[in-house]
C-alpha cells in the first residue's frame, strides 16, 4: 500500500536517523565523560538543567524516528525497516531500564563516579543500537 506521505517519510527518516546518530555519539564521547569534570557542589543543579534541556532535543528525535519506522513497517515492510525497528526497541529499552535509572541516581547522589561510569558503559548499547538504525536505513529493500 502506498500512503500519501511515503515519499516524504523516507526523507524525514534520514534526517531523524542522522540526528540520533550524531546526538548519541556526542553524548557518548563528550557529554557523559564531561560529567566527571563538573564540580561536586554544582553537579545536582547542573544535572537537573542538563536532563531537562536535553529532553527537548532527544524526545522529539526518538518519537519522530519511532513514528517514521512504524509507518514504514506498516506501508512498506523491508528487512532494513524490520531491523531498524528492533534496534530502536533495543535503544528505548536501554534508555528506560539503564540510562534513566543512572540519571536518577546521579540526581540523588550527585557527582558519583560509579554512576557516571555505569552511564558511560551502558550507553554504548544505545550508541551501537542507534548507529545500527542509521545503517539499517541504507539496506535496500
Amino acid at each position: 500500500m502506498d500512503w500519501p506521505m511515503t515519499e516524504h517519510i523516507e526523507t524525514v527518516r534520514v534526517a531523524l536517523d542522522i540526528g540520533m546518530v550524531v546526538l548519541i555519539w556526542l553524548v557518548q564521547l563528550i557529554i557523559y565523560p564531561s560529567f566527571k569534570a563538573i564540580e561536586p557542589e554544582r553537579f545536582t543543579a547542573w544535572h537537573h538543567t542538563y536532563v531537562q534541556r536535553i529532553s527537548y532535543v532527544v524526545l522529539p528525535l526518538m518519537i519522530g524516528q519511532a513514528a517514521c519506522i512504524g509507518l514504514q513497517l506498516f506501508s512498506q515492510r523491508s528487512p532494513g525497516n524490520i531491523l531498524s525497528a528492533l534496534f530502536v526497541l533495543m535503544a528505548w529499552l536501554v534508555t528506560f531500564t539503564l540510562s534513566v535509572p543512572c540519571h536518577n541516581r546521579l540526581q540523588k547522589e550527585g557527582n558519583a563516579s560509579k554512576w557516571i561510569d555505569r552511564l558511560i558503559s551502558t550507553n554504548w548499547l544505545r550508541t551501537i543500537a542507534w548507529s545500527a538504525v542509521f545503517i539499517c536505513d541504507r539496506i535496500p529493500g
